[in-house]
């Protein structure tokens, strides 16, 4: 297949994951994302030594876990390889999405918050689509928005957090070419596109004061402060929101996660 360049230059992304902050973030997506993830792939029926594809494969936690479950080969493609080493049946690969997919075919092509954040997400997705082998599934992970401050620490609370979340997901978000309304249109995307066995998976998981999703999205913060500051929130809601986030107090749902599977008929 011929790759396609598909970069808007909207596009553009928020976070360094070479950075130390970005590595936290690594981790923690691989913390709180995997138990879904193996949850999602492990019951897949997939061909003896499968050849697969990883896309945003961040410190390579799923890649591996593909590799190990299926015995099989994974192409692992980020921007940013730094934390995604080689091992046993994974391939790192440093490539943008965005210039085109790697050449299948794939048995199985698994995507985890990646097409959300792309303007072009509709092209990429045709052409995860094309690199399917017969009988291949393709996986897909996005998120949508929650925003459900469940318990405010202090009444005042809510205005800081209604403030941020329009920053970061009405302003900054949008301008970068994010789209949270995508999770929600994977599955008849899938249909569309004449996939199989297509089932979707909604989870919205529970942020409490200091604990592990309250620290991450406290995390992003940190690496979206400059533009978060440019849309005009002030350093004092920035430093609130994250007091905020670490008070046992604290109860929120942030966003949404839909999983999307679908299988590429035989004939």
């Amino acid at each position: 297949m011929t790759t396609m360049k598909t970069t808007s230059p909207d596009d553009h992304y928020l976070f360094d994951s070479g950075s130390d902050l970005g590595a936290q973030q690594l981790n923690s997506l691989s913390a709180l994302f995997d138990g879904n993830t193996r949850s999602i792939l492990s019951p897949l029926l997939l061909p003896d030594s499968p050849h697969c594809l990883e896309i945003g494969a961040g410190n390579g936690s799923v890649a591996r876990m593909i590799a190990e479950q299926t015995g099989g080969q994974v192409v692992a493609i980020d921007l940013d390889t730094t934390h995604l080493p080689k091992s046993l049946g994974v391939e790192p690969r440093r490539h943008d999405i965005r210039e085109g997919v790697p050449v299948g075919p794939f048995d199985l092509i698994h995507a985890r918050l990646v097409l959300t954040h792309l303007s072009a997400r509709r092209e990429i997705f045709a052409q995860l689509v094309d690199e399917l082998a017969p009988g291949g599934w393709l996986v897909l992970a996005d998120v949508g928005l929650a925003e459900e401050l469940l318990v405010a620490p202090q009444e005042s609370d809510h205005d800081v957090w209604a403030k941020y979340n329009d920053a970061a997901y009405r302003q900054i978000g949008p301008a970068a070419g994010h789209d949270y309304s995508w999770a929600d249109q994977v599955e008849a995307a899938m249909l569309d596109a004449g996939l199989t066995d297509v089932a979707a998976e909604h989870v919205v998981p529970l942020g409490r004061g200091g604990g592990p999703w309250a620290m991450y999205h406290s995390n992003l913060s940190r690496q979206a402060e400059a533009p978060l500051l440019s849309t005009g929130l002030s350093m004092e809601d920035m430093e609130r929101y994250r007091t905020m986030l670490a008070d046992p107090e604290f109860r929120a749902r942030f966003f949404s996660l839909t999983y999307t599977i679908g299988r590429k008929p035989t004939a």
